[in-house]
């Protein structure tokens, strides 16, 4: 399977309507109902305003931003009736798993009718096989945050490693009672700990499959070093670490009770928002630590676009026309500093750094495995006992290995007497 390698950043904005007043969109004169599903973060919530804007007398725009955009997406998409989503705003996870499934409409007539018009650049074009299936606009990935002030004044070097990590966690701990807990890191129960997981295990050299098959390879000695290097983490976090998503991690660093933590580069920018952070100015930014001296950053790359359902409704180039809005290049300029833009009128910012410093410590890019979500929606399952201590690492691995293997036989990804 071929893809495009892309992959995001943040701060409330309120888009003036007026300022898309001539926007193409709204020229159009389409007659239709476009309704649009994504996650919710401040650069989604951008395009959703931006989205709005190209609404007339003739054309109604809706945007539902929900955190629950795979579960409305993989229904919506799925569905024997029509879609009641004309699009989605997807990550590449969601998109592996749609398009795998033959769930995405084909935008090759659509962008061989408005490219021009619409100033669609190549690099925005996500082609499988050759097929534009998505349109990407921003790029993403983890990296480390850190307290550039707390690391000056107790003479810390940022760790290339989690070890090293640990050592500044203690330092930081013992020295400075005002960080209690002096790591926060993405480790909610379900996909953000799965996510952490895949981060570590790749870092450490292990694979989630047998190569060139479906069948799993995580429950392995790299697993287990994987679920045990996450352990050590704990007592340097939040009481509540394993309901701590993303959300959870971004106030924690901006109002001061965490000194660093790895955090989607997408939230970069919310550390220097005066009306949210208590820390403006004081967070530095680097890769995120390797599992292991001499290995890759613990993180991945990834992207964010735009695709449409195969069972969409039959307005196919009035939503098209929303979507390109969105992603046009005034949006770009409007929200510069909310994202890592795939758009070459992007201009990078401080906090911007984070898919460059990825890329340059050994990132890979997310798996791309048709059946790589059935093997991390199980570990999601397990990992949190493991983690905590309440299951043995081992023992939690091949439990998932074993479900995964039993969803990839019912998907025809595995053959029963091979599994």
């Amino acid at each position: 399977m071929q893809r495009r390698k892309l992959i995001g950043f943040a701060l409330p904005f309120v888009v003036n309507p007026a300022a898309f007043a001539e926007s193409i969109c709204r020229e159009s004169k389409y007659r239709a109902d476009v309704n649009i599903v994504a996650n919710s973060f401040p650069v989604i919530q951008h395009l959703a305003k931006v989205a709005k804007s190209c609404a007339s007398d003739s054309l109604k725009v809706n945007v539902k931003l929900t955190s629950k955009v795979q579960n409305e997406v993989e229904i919506a998409f799925s569905s024997s009736g029509k879609s009641p989503f004309d699009a989605a705003v997807v990550s590449a996870s969601v998109f592996n798993d749609l398009y795998s499934k033959n769930q995405l409409y084909s935008l090759k007539g659509l962008v061989n009718k408005f490219k021009d018009q619409h100033k669609i650049e190549e690099k925005m074009i996500v082609r499988m096989n050759g097929e534009p299936m998505a349109i990407a606009f921003m790029q993403n990935t983890q990296v480390l945050y850190y307290r550039r002030d707390i690391f000056k004044r107790l003479g810390l070097s940022v760790p290339k490693t989690y070890d090293e990590m640990f050592e500044n966690a203690a330092i930081i701990k013992k020295l400075d009672p005002a960080i209690a807990n002096p790591i926060a890191q993405c480790f909610s129960k379900g996909w953000d700990l799965a996510t952490e997981f895949t981060n570590v295990i790749s870092s450490l050299g292990g694979r989630f499959f047998q190569e060139g098959t479906a069948l799993p390879a995580f429950n392995s000695q790299q697993g287990v070093q994987a679920i045990e290097l996450m352990r050590q983490m704990l007592p340097y976090m939040s009481p509540n670490a394993l309901a701590s998503n993303a959300d959870d991690v971004m106030n924690q660093l901006q109002q001061g009770r965490a000194a660093m933590g790895v955090l989607w580069a997408s939230r970069a920018s919310r550390m220097d928002d005066p009306t949210a952070s208590k820390v403006v100015g004081l967070i530095d930014f680097a890769p995120a630590p390797a599992a292991r001296v001499g290995g890759g950053t613990a993180a991945h790359l990834w992207w964010d676009g735009v695709v449409m359902p195969r069972n969409g409704p039959n307005q196919r180039d009035a939503t098209f026309a929303v979507l390109m809005e969105m992603l046009s290049e005034s949006s770009v300029e409007s929200g510069n500093d909310l994202a890592i833009w795939v758009r070459s009128n992007f201009k990078p910012g401080r906090a911007s750094t984070g898919v460059k410093l990825a890329m340059e410590a050994g990132a890979k890019i997310w798996p791309a495995e048709p059946f790589f979500n059935l093997a991390h929606l199980q570990l999601g399952k397990v990992l949190a006992d493991a983690v905590k201590g309440l299951r043995d690492p081992a023992q939690a691995l091949a439990g998932a290995a074993e479900a995964y293997k039993q969803s990839a036989i019912e998907k025809s990804f595995l053959k029963r007497d091979l599994a």
